[in-house]
């Protein structure tokens, strides 16, 4: 077998050839091409040297194929529409098909927002998927579980990124003060003076950072609230409201969920506490895979019912 350098071969050159055996004409198929003629009739010469045959052969009838020109022609029109189909158009991505393992890191309170929803609309489009759920307790963590792709994908609040990390926002997050009626008397929406007379639960996730934006805001108006036990177990909270006279002030979707399932009181908090975003975070390795663009916008459409 005759080995050359494959390097000769430029794939512009076979859809030129393309053009020439369709058009038969080196000004229709410039034209086609939306290049001079100069430039086809440069590429039929580079073709004919590779190929160490005429090609096409002019007569009054425009361009005629030699025969080893229209051996050629089935090949070379597989070849454009094999590289348009792997090059151009993404394959196609059935759900009900797709049988993985989606790997998530994400905090308790998205993954009380989130998973019950998100399973049941796996069960229902994607049956053949099975969900992992990892902690997210130190961020550090999640960018290196990112980066050597042992997790897909990270729900929650996101501080500083990577330029190859991609980010959607799934909500404004604001935040909610927590009471037991049966144990604290108190009128909604709550006073300051109220507020900080209770004795509070800290629930303390991942950074501390609805903890910080709280006990700042109060800090810059020289008030502070008492502290008499910190836990980062969020699911607790309800069952110590509703045996003991404390305040919990947690993110605001999960205190009003929480609310209506254990009959407990809600109010704004009366300082100036910024609301923060909750967003995915994927790796841009994975930001075109058809899996996981499906995977990110469904959870994005269901974000948008919470």
């Amino acid at each position: 077998m005759k080995h050359f350098d494959l390097r000769r071969i430029d794939l512009n050159l076979l859809v030129t050839f393309d053009a020439l055996m369709t058009m038969r004409s080196v000004t229709r198929a410039a034209e086609r091409l939306g290049l001079g003629q100069p430039a086809v009739s440069h590429s039929l010469a580079r073709l004919r040297d590779l190929t160490g045959d005429s090609l096409f052969v002019a007569s009054r009838r425009g361009l005629v194929p030699t025969s080893r020109a229209l051996g050629l022609a089935g090949w070379v029109r597989s070849v454009l529409e094999e590289a348009q189909q792997k090059l151009l158009e993404p394959p196609p991505f059935n759900p009900a098909e797709w049988a993985a393992t989606v790997r998530l890191a994400m905090t308790p309170m998205m993954d009380m927002a989130l998973m019950p929803r998100l399973v049941r609309r796996l069960a229902a489009q994607a049956p053949h998927v099975r969900v992992t759920v990892f902690a997210a307790p130190i961020w550090r963590d999640v960018i290196d579980r990112l980066d050597d792709g042992s997790i897909d994908l990270y729900v929650g609040f996101a501080p500083e990124l990577k330029p190859w990390h991609r980010k959607r926002i799934l909500w404004e997050e604001n935040i909610l003060a927590l009471f037991s009626p049966a144990r604290l008397n108190l009128r909604t929406p709550l006073t300051l003076g109220d507020y900080l007379s209770c004795s509070h639960v800290l629930v303390t996730q991942r950074g501390g950072v609805m903890e910080r934006q709280v006990d700042d805001a109060l800090a810059q108006i020289g008030r502070q609230r008492r502290i008499i036990l910190s836990t980062p177990h969020f699911l607790v909270v309800p069952h110590l409201l509703r045996e003991a006279p404390l305040m919990a002030t947690m993110h605001g979707r999960a205190a009003t969920w929480l609310g209506k399932a254990f009959k407990l009181i809600t109010s704004p908090v009366p300082a100036d506490v910024s609301s923060f975003q909750e967003s995915i975070v994927w790796h841009e390795v994975v930001d075109r895979d058809p899996a996981q663009l499906w995977l990110r916008q469904t959870i994005l459409n269901l974000a948008h019912g919470l």
